[in-house]
């Protein structure tokens, strides 16, 4: 029995949400999709250090992966977003016959990529981040990792930075504290794509098409995430998406989309059990 606090919502065929990085925990980043609980049992993950689940030294993937994994029990649907996504990756291939189906969004496997103009900018400029963290508030460091996006305050909705820290409450400020502190690189895993590939469940990778935000992010992450998305499509064969008008987070910023198609791509999976 896992001790991380799991959320659940509705009955039916378990799905496992993994929530990603910062401000951010399993209630909060699932928030829009709860109407799919009117068939499915939604199990929404709050990692370690994140939400009310027990305190980390740091994000950990590998520590995420075996959580993950656990939570799967017999067998669930698999969907994960950004960081969540790294786990859900590693989850999958561990267990792949306790995966019913995996769905990522924007996964930060930079290690895909490596060598792609993209991906290697935004990977140093995000290093650069973490190397001066140690010298930051937790406020200031979530502001350096946007910036590092190429995000700007309007892209986040706020008028100003400041006015965006004014709201992090203290849960989401714990939750940038454990970004923060992350254990290993998130660009550092090496994906198991072969196992993928092989396995037999379906996949299907998300993304946004960035056009809801300035030239700076689309030309910086929009283009990474790009790359990342359409390499790992090609790598494991998986089907992909691209929710128009929305960047990171395409969830929660046009959730009606999102969750239109994630029920199309789990009830075809769930039509064929």
């Amino acid at each position: 029995m896992t001790d991380l606090n799991v959320v659940t919502w509705g009955h039916g065929d378990p799905v496992v949400m993994v929530h990603g990085s910062g401000p951010s925990w399993g209630e909060e980043t699932w928030a829009e999709q709860r109407p799919l609980s009117d068939v499915y049992r939604l199990l929404l993950i709050d990692r370690r250090g994140f939400g009310d689940s027990p305190p980390a030294e740091g994000e950990d993937f590998e520590v995420d992966a075996e959580d993950i994994a656990e939570v799967l029990g017999r067998g669930a649907y698999l969907v994960g977003h950004s960081y969540g996504g790294l786990g859900c990756l590693l989850a999958a291939a561990r267990r792949p016959e306790a995966v019913v189906s995996l769905t990522v969004i924007e996964p930060p496997a930079f290690r895909l990529t490596r060598g792609t103009d993209a991906s290697d900018d935004l990977a140093a400029r995000l290093h650069a981040v973490f190397e001066s963290q140690s010298t930051m508030e937790p406020e200031r460091f979530w502001i350096a990792f946007l910036e590092a996006f190429g995000l700007e305050p309007g892209d986040t909705g706020f008028e100003s930075w400041a006015a965006m820290t004014s709201r992090l409450s203290a849960m989401d400020l714990a939750g940038v504290e454990t970004t923060r502190r992350e254990r290993v690189p998130f660009w550092e895993p090496v994906i198991p794509v072969e196992d993928l590939a092989s396995a037999p469940f379906p996949k299907l990778v998300v993304s946004g098409d960035w056009t809801n935000v300035g030239e700076s992010a689309r030309r910086i992450a929009g283009r990474a995430f790009g790359e990342i998305c359409d390499t790992l499509e090609r790598a494991i064969g998986a089907e992909r998406a691209v929710i128009a008008g929305s960047a990171h987070g395409q969830q929660l910023r046009r959730p009606e989309a999102f969750t239109r198609r994630l029920r199309s791509f789990l009830a075809r999976r769930r039509a064929t059990r």
